[in-house]
């Protein structure tokens, strides 16, 4: 591997940079308890730089290894990073936020640094693989449980999506430098959200487990996290594998460095995918804009075996980045929703995202082995069926939610009508003067009897 800062023909420049920070602080009076919490989305950004890896690997790096042997390098830093929730999630519960936010920092960043160094296959495994994979794992669910929990339902899936946006920023340097400097800036910042964390969980009497089996039992969260199973695997294929795709799949990449931009390109245009789903998350509901983006993508990915030029796979990178925002932006918002209660929101958190690590860890060699050549068909095949059972998966807890919120709203009307009915029991020989206090007072009591 060249270290020279400079630039080397075939030496990927463009990778994914990390989010560098999103912070959100606020103050509760009376009976309320103040948190402040730092977001970091840097374990989701070097997911999204996996094809870069992936394409530098098999042409500099690691040449001599096959390109299913390559992929088990991301697939294992996904499957720790995302797997490490069912761990995390209930250490953020406790109250660990800020010890797992210190280790997890040292060990994405050293991770980082020995990746700039390595020049064998098993000191990228152990660099890529284990130890940005532990990092990441240490921050991922709980950074996204700590916004979750903090904000209000309604306002939840639009600060989500803008978290998200984070992972979709990119930078220019050299390969060996960009590793490094992804380092420092992530040091920095995670450095700032260690200064400012001032979080304090909520006291509760319900012990956390890592495991929760009665989240088995709920069948729209059973449902889900099998989606999620599914949607991992299609998920990540596109993004290990798109550059690999546009030289050897396509026709009219007369400058094999173009393929590169491809990654990029999916998550510049994932940016504003996913500040447009949060945005509809908001008038149709997160697990329904969720839906229906996964929908999409089947389509997206039906349409990848008519690509086989250029042009087409850098369109094609584009609206993919597009309909995939959706995976990216609104699980954050979507799990509460699902939850019984935010108490163990980091406890199903990091059941939802370890069903994801194992379709990840599954999918990316599966459709390695499945390509032949020049013949992608296969991979992509196989990608839209699992995209296509993670959509049918989803049907009934969307119907168990929308029924939950016609219950809601029922109960609502009649607090209402209860209100409205002590207001017109106002005795009519009360004095003038305490009629609107007496029904101030009665709306109040009957508000509060509905919730």
């Amino acid at each position: 591997m060249d270290t020279s800062p400079v630039r080397v023909c075939g030496v990927p420049e463009y990778l994914v940079s990390r989010s560098l920070a999103l912070y959100y602080n606020s103050s509760y009076k009376e009976k309320r308890h103040r948190i402040s919490t730092a977001l970091t989305d840097q374990g989701r950004g070097i997911l999204l730089s996996f094809g870069t890896f992936q394409a530098y690997w098999e042409q500099q790096g690691l040449s001599s290894k096959s390109r299913s042997e390559i992929s088990w390098v991301s697939t294992i830093c996904a499957f720790i990073l995302l797997l490490g929730g069912l761990i995390t999630g209930p250490l953020y519960d406790h109250g660990y936020l800020r010890p797992l936010v210190v280790l997890g920092s040292f060990l994405e960043v050293f991770g980082l640094m020995m990746i700039s160094l390595s020049t064998e296959y098993y000191q990228v495994f152990l660099s890529q693989g284990i130890c940005i994979g532990l990092g990441g794992g240490m921050l991922f669910v709980p950074s996204i449980s700590s916004a979750a929990a903090s904000l209000e339902e309604s306002r939840r899936p639009k600060f989500m999506a803008l978290i998200a946006c984070g992972a979709g920023l990119v930078t220019k340097v050299g390969f060996p430098w960009a590793v490094r400097s992804i380092a420092f800036v992530i040091l920095g910042t995670y450095l700032m959200a260690g200064g400012i964390l001032r979080y304090k969980p909520v006291p509760s009497a319900t012990v956390r487990r890592v495991f929760d089996p009665s989240a088995l039992t709920d069948p729209p969260f059973l449902l889900a996290i099998i989606s999620c199973f599914f949607a991992g695997i299609a998920y990540y294929l596109p993004l290990i594998y798109l550059p690999v795709f546009a030289k050897t799949g396509t026709s009219g990449f007369s400058d094999p460095e173009l393929a590169y931009y491809l990654v990029p390109i999916v998550n510049a245009a994932s940016v504003f995918g996913r500040l447009a789903a949060g945005f509809a998350a908001m008038k149709t509901g997160p697990l329904e804009t969720y839906t229906f983006g996964l929908a999409c993508c089947v389509c997206m990915l039906l349409c990848w075996m008519a690509v086989d030029s250029g042009s087409g796979v850098i369109i094609w990178s584009v609206f993919w980045g597009l309909t995939t925002s959706v995976i990216v932006a609104l699980p954050g918002a979507m799990i509460p929703l699902l939850c019984p209660s935010l108490e163990v929101l980091g406890t199903w958190s990091g059941m939802y995202w370890a069903c994801a690590a194992v379709g990840i860890l599954i999918g990316p060699p599966v459709g390695g082995a499945l390509v032949r050549g020049s013949r992608w068909w296969p991979l992509q095949v196989f990608a839209a069926v699992c995209m296509g059972v993670a959509v049918v998966l989803l049907g009934y807890p969307i119907a168990c939610l929308r029924r939950k919120k016609r219950a809601r709203n029922a109960m609502s009307s009649m607090g209402d009508d209860h209100a409205t009915t002590e207001v017109e029991r106002v005795p009519s020989n009360t004095p003038a003067e305490t009629q609107p206090e007496i029904r101030k007072t009665a709306a109040n009591r009957s508000r509060h009897a509905s919730h």
